[in-house]
């Protein structure tokens, strides 16, 4: 029991983080709801865009979970509240002059924005019944998330980034296809394998996405024999969308660092953000969470950009290697953009953007407009959680460059003569 340990070592815990650490990750399994809300949308189309609104807040309803309560006593500051609605700023999409507030609702389909200023709330609005305290499923946004926590784990020890991802996952040996693939290419995330339409559809039922799950679970899948023998692809686009190397490297992290996925995220980094609402995981049927499985609140959402603010200043409990955060700022001239609708110089590191223009400017770009940014410089971070239909088209990403300016300029103008 916790009081029979020696006085020293309890207080080692407690200085080191160990002991807060460990009393707050503690998930509990939730079992998949009916499968259905509403007369309309069930298994086969939760996932549609159109539906989006209501079903990312509602992934326990569709698919087994775990789940963590909130702590209850971690809220952010907040300053007072600066409206940006009435803001003017020029629409990119036809040139034409209108609010700010037309185009989070009408161009980008923005249904939450946060905006932290030195780790306080200057700005926070809901929409479509978002609502604050509930966790909303960041889908392929996570990916990021999760080449931080590789890079975490290579500065700790847990992974050898010139090592082949076999060496952590025994049960994937004979594939010879990973015996190529090094931590290192998995957690840069440049390449990736060429899987058929009919491989992500799979891919996608073993992991009980679109069906109800009956099988032998994700592991099974991508252990079949074969799965991996295939070449490494570069991209010559950006890497949007989730794929099952995303599930490779979750399962990758797991094993390394002996704990599951949901505990891993949290010691080292949620609950070094203090989060304030609930959090999910979506798994599969053998309780395996899924890479793009978590869910949280906005307000938790924009927290871990602001752990990534805190750790470059030095001033973060979090253990963010110093040369992972220097290397998504690290400047890259103004060569062509790769990203149509971004400033040139943008460039994908790790999952995140590095923004071309104004140095020192990251984001973590996620599907349908969700996303968050981050200015090191100011310690500005932008949240939003949106349903913008298509991909991460050249007129998404211009939309977002110019609202993130755009509230950029409209928090930094005093109370009066707020329009440009």
């Amino acid at each position: 029991m916790i009081r029979r340990l020696p006085a020293a070592l309890l207080l080692l815990f407690i200085a080191s983080g160990t002991w807060a650490a460990n009393s707050t990750c503690q998930f509990e399994q939730v079992p998949v709801g009916p499968q259905k809300l509403g007369p309309w949308i069930d298994k086969s189309n939760w996932l549609a865009i159109e539906n989006q609104r209501l079903t990312l807040q509602a992934g326990e309803v569709f698919m087994p979970a775990w789940r963590q309560a909130p702590a209850g006593n971690a809220q952010a500051d907040a300053a007072k509240p600066r409206p940006v609605d009435d803001f003017q700023v020029v629409d990119p999409l036809d040139g034409s002059r209108r609010d700010l507030a037309f185009l989070l609702d009408s161009r980008l389909y923005a249904d939450g924005l946060i905006v932290l200023r030195n780790g306080r709330i200057v700005t926070e609005r809901y929409r479509n019944g978002l609502t604050p305290d509930k966790p909303r499923l960041l889908l392929d946004a996570t990916r990021p998330l999760l080449n931080l926590l590789g890079a975490m784990s290579v500065s700790q020890g847990k992974l050898a980034a010139d090592k082949a991802v076999i060496r952590y996952l025994p049960n994937l040996a004979a594939s010879t296809g990973l015996r190529k693939m090094s931590i290192q290419r998995l957690l840069e995330n440049e390449e990736r394998n060429a899987w058929t339409p009919e491989e992500l559809d799979a891919w996608h039922l073993a992991g009980g996405w679109t069906t109800s799950q009956t099988g032998n679970g994700l592991r099974t899948w991508l252990s079949q024999s074969g799965r991996w023998d295939k070449p490494l692809t570069e991209q010559k686009t950006p890497v949007f969308g989730a794929s099952p190397d995303d599930d490779l490297l979750a399962w990758t992290l797991a094993e390394s660092n002996a704990m599951p996925l949901s505990r891993l995220f949290c010691e080292q980094l949620l609950s070094r953000a203090r989060p304030e609402h609930a959090v999910i995981w979506l798994s599969d049927s053998q309780g395996i969470e899924m890479a793009s499985g978590l869910g949280l609140s906005l307000r938790d959402f924009a927290k871990l950009g602001q752990l990534l603010v805190e750790a470059r200043g030095g001033r973060s409990r979090a253990k963010i290697p110093g040369w992972f955060i220097e290397t998504l700022v690290a400047s890259s001239g103004m060569r062509s953009s790769e990203f149509n609708g971004l400033a040139k110089g943008s460039e994908q590191r790790y999952g995140f953007v590095h923004l071309g223009g104004s140095p020192n400017r990251v984001a973590l770009i996620g599907a349908h407009g969700t996303s968050l940014y981050i200015d090191f410089d100011k310690r500005l971070v932008i949240a939003f959680y949106a349903t913008r239909p298509g991909g991460n088209t050249p007129e998404t990403l211009a939309l977002l460059e110019q609202i993130w300016k755009a509230i950029d300029r409209a928090i930094a103008l005093p109370e009066k003569g707020r329009n440009p």
